[in-house]
């Protein structure tokens, strides 16, 4: 593989798509054997801030527009527009005094932004400047979340969090109860939203009422993160180094996963069953709702991570340390089963090796079992192979019994 050549290399990646490649860096590919194998597919979409600065301003926030294209908030004060298929930005929205903490999308064509200027911001796609802005909060504004395409909430080192109508500059309802930061909400359902703070709780609310319908105790370290399972559950990361599941109706917790080395400060659903998370270790982990233990660990290279977002079902967006944003892929798109007269094939399969079969059809039967033979270093044979093989065993058998028959004489 010619790892010079940026768009060739994602190129391979997504047409050989090689269960065991995984990508460091322009200059260097390397196989290594890594289970369900999170894929690094490109390698740095562009800093969030000019080359010519001399410094690396993190990058504290991305939030999907759509399956092609996200916005990133900085350090720098900007807001970036990206688009997967290029490595520089569509576009940069200027406006903040300080740096940008949030930000999230209310419709294909508006977002917002939260910084540290005590401010949010309402912001067109296709501009630079801000709509409008937001004023209220009495420090940084450091979680912001669309409730529908006309409301958002945010959360404020002030310790309160605030309903917001894009409509009005002013907030509609401020909602009070935690005793530190508030630095993370989630939209539970159009009625019900979840927070997250410094004070190691997190708290249910009704989008109506100013206080909190339940409080959850269990973290031991700051609440960093919080993303919403389904309309029953959601996963919360903390500065204890652990993400744990809840049950809304429960102020304890379901499930603790533990793994990560330090602060986990971004969590992500990928789909119903798994989510990824991290943090200040410098690792990725894939992990399955139902077990404890995180399914891959993939190192994200000496770059902190601290903000993650789902593209689609199969790519995610991370940003963190030195304005570095990255494109992930978990899985590509399943392959399909066709019935072949009487048999059952799977199409679109690369070669007949083993080990370029897509990826992504684990989480099937069939998918699960070739990956259990790969993880083993085994391969698929079919009947044929095996009948060949017995055969091979056969003739060695007989020529080792000439052998012994001839030395007797």
């Amino acid at each position: 593989m010619e790892t010079n050549d940026l768009e060739g290399m994602v190129k391979q990646l997504y047409f050989r798509n090689y269960i065991y490649i995984y990508i460091m860096s322009l200059n260097e590919a390397f196989d290594e054997k890594v289970k369900n194998s999170l894929r690094l597919v490109n390698i740095e979409l562009k800093r969030n801030v000019s080359v010519d600065t001399g410094k690396g301003d993190w990058v504290h926030a991305v939030c999907a527009l759509d399956d092609k294209q996200f916005v990133s908030g900085s350090e720098d004060k900007t807001l970036k527009l990206w688009n997967v298929d290029s490595s520089t930005a569509v576009r940069t929205y200027s406006g903040h005094t300080s740096c940008v903490n949030a930000v999230c999308v209310l419709n294909a064509k508006q977002f917002v932004s939260g910084s540290r200027d005590l401010t949010l911001k309402l912001w067109n796609v296709d501009s630079p400047t801000a709509v409008r802005t937001y004023s209220g909060n009495e420090y940084s504004v450091r979680t912001v979340c669309a409730l529908n395409a006309k409301q958002f909430v945010s959360g404020s080192f002030d310790e309160t969090l605030k309903l917001w109508n894009v409509g009005s500059s002013t907030a509609e309802m401020t909602y009070e109860g935690h005793t530190d930061s508030v630095t993370a909400v989630c939209m539970l359902n159009d009625k019900q939203f979840v927070s997250g703070s410094f004070d190691m709780t997190l708290k249910l609310w009704n989008v109506d009422s100013s206080t909190a319908v339940m409080t959850y105790k269990g973290h031991t370290g700051w609440v960093h993160a919080v993303c919403v399972v389904n309309a029953q559950h959601f996963v919360s990361g903390s500065r204890d180094d652990t993400l744990k599941l809840w049950n809304v109706k429960s102020p304890t917790a379901v499930m603790t996963y533990s793994g990560h080395t330090d602060s986990v400060n971004a969590v992500c659903m990928l789909n119903d069953k798994q989510f990824v998370s991290s943090g200040l270790d410098r690792t990725l982990r894939l992990w399955h709702i139902d077990s404890d233990t995180a399914g891959d660990v993939i190192p994200t290279h000496m770059h902190r991570v601290i903000a993650l977002d789902k593209l689609d079902g199969y790519h995610f967006v991370s940003g963190g340390e030195s304005n570095i944003v990255k494109l992930w892929s978990f899985f590509h798109k399943p392959l399909e089963v066709v019935e072949d007269g009487v048999d059952k094939k799977l199409i679109d399969i690369v070669g007949n090796d083993p080990y370029n079969i897509i990826q992504s059809f684990l989480g099937t039967a069939d998918g699960n079992r070739v990956n259990e033979q790969l993880q083993k270093g085994g391969k698929r044979r079919n009947k044929k192979s095996k009948k060949l093989n017995k055969r091979s065993v056969k003739r060695k058998f007989r020529k080792t019994r000439r052998k012994s028959r001839k030395s007797r004489k």
